[in-house]
């Protein structure tokens, strides 16, 4: 997954239960859409040692029902946070009163522009 800034970033969703491994990972639960800021992007740009991950508390973004059950979880409070492994490999999780929602891991390659290109001529 290539990561770019002023882009949003979609995640699908699903209920952290017994039954998680078993689940379709085309039907998901919720999804989870944030815009890639300057600030966010560069926090996702971080490589964390292999015992290590970083996560990251996200104050704007959108959740929707993709499965119809958990509408109500969209009204009531609940927490976003992306977490970023050794890879590096981002995943996402809400919680929403006792409930846990958590996203596949994804391996991702933010791009950026260093501007060296002309430097090397």
């Amino acid at each position: 997954m290539e990561l770019e800034q002023n882009t949003p970033l979609t995640l699908p969703l699903f209920l952290l239960d017994e039954y998680i491994e078993q689940r379709d990972l085309e039907a998901s639960d919720l999804t989870l859409s944030v815009i890639l800021d300057e600030i966010l992007l560069a926090n996702l740009c971080q490589n964390p040692a292999e015992d290590q991950s970083i996560s990251i508390n996200l104050e704007t973004y959108q959740l929707f029902a993709d499965n119809s059950d958990f509408k109500p979880v969209i009204s009531e409070a609940h927490q976003a946070q992306l977490l970023l492994n050794r890879g590096p490999v981002l995943s996402a999780v809400v919680s929403s009163g006792e409930q846990v929602f958590i996203s596949p891991p994804v391996e991702m390659m933010p791009t950026f522009d260093l501007g060296d290109e002309d430097e090397e001529a």
